[in-house]
């Protein structure tokens, strides 16, 4: 068999490409890591021999020939679950495979009970829900299927063929335990800073300068630390600044308000300020005809708008 031919052999390949692991793609597949190896060796074999993972090194990383490859992959991938969504599509069916992309800290901080309670209402609807990390440019491509709705910071200026819906705004709050201001003290300005230890949060969901430079008016200011301890997870990065590990220079506010507001965590530099980053919805043309897209879609800005209001007056009580 001609793996190049073969679909299920390039979403293989676009799983390993995202993971950059045999053994994580076998685990997220569901299939066994040898098995895995064969078909990227397959594929390789059948387009002339080239390689599309360069091997010297952990985690794997694409090649070239493999980044080229993977960019017409994720098209093949997406133009097929198109055309198999499209063909079988009942338009006011509110049943089918419904695959959602949500960051980690947004699903497990919030809305889990949301998803709960959607699931139960229409059972006829498989929900998938799949932590995404992706950020800017959006990528619907998924291991089981392409996703057909995410929520991701925006807009996306690199695809304005898809359907993008602001449904609100977060904030950045520098913040610490009032236990480590009480021990290493407040600082005045953002250069007092290099006198602390940071809790940075780095994710591709973040945009722009947000964790790298603070404002106030026209002036800006580099955020620099003693030194900093560094989380692939908001809520990782929040657990560490509450037991005192830190200053994190920008939690976002979701995340934190209810904290500021019981007074576990307070603000610092209370003057300074990043720019706001728009919360938007992403889902593909043909999928808005669907009416589960669109029913989940206006259910899940029906949950979470009076969350970002309720949050908006706490921070706003806070800082006054």
């Amino acid at each position: 068999m001609k793996r190049d031919l073969n679909l299920e052999s390039w979403k293989v390949f676009a799983a390993v490409a995202r993971t950059g692991s045999i053994t994580e793609t076998s685990a997220e597949l569901e299939m066994d890591a040898p098995s895995i190896s064969r078909i990227v060796s397959g594929l390789e074999k059948s387009l002339g021999g080239i390689s599309l993972f360069d091997r010297s090194s952990l985690p794997l990383t694409l090649t070239d020939n493999g980044r080229f490859a993977l960019e017409y992959a994720t098209k093949m991938i997406t133009l097929h679950d198109q055309l198999v969504t499209g063909l079988a599509a009942n338009t006011d069916a509110m049943s089918g495979v419904l695959r959602v992309g949500v960051p980690p800290a947004l699903l497990q901080g919030f809305l889990m009970p949301f998803f709960v309670s959607f699931g139960r209402r229409y059972p006829e609807i498989q929900l998938e829900v799949s932590e995404y990390l992706g950020g800017i440019p959006i990528d619907f491509s998924y291991p089981a299927g392409s996703l057909d709705v995410v929520m991701s910071y925006g807009p996306d200026p690199t695809h304005s063929n898809f359907v993008q819906i602001r449904y609100g705004d977060a904030g950045f709050i520098c913040c610490a335990s009032p236990t480590y201001i009480a021990r290493y003290g407040m600082p005045k300005t953002p250069e007092d800073l290099a006198d602390h230890v940071g809790i940075r949060f780095k994710s591709p969901l973040r945009l722009g300068t947000v964790g790298q430079q603070l404002m106030r008016g026209s002036e800006h200011r580099a955020v620099r630390f003693k030194r900093d301890i560094v989380f692939s997870s908001a809520l990782s990065a929040k657990s560490a600044t509450l037991i005192g590990a830190g200053i994190a220079p920008d939690l976002g506010d979701l995340h934190c308000y209810r904290e500021l507001a019981k007074g576990e965590l307070i603000p610092v530099l209370r003057d300074w300020s990043y720019p706001r980053q728009a919360c938007y919805i992403y889902t593909r043309p043909d999928l808005v005809k669907l009416k589960r897209v669109r029913t989940f879609i206006d259910e899940y800005r029906a949950n979470v708008e009076p969350l970002l209001a309720e949050c908006a007056e706490v921070i706003r009580n806070v800082m006054e």
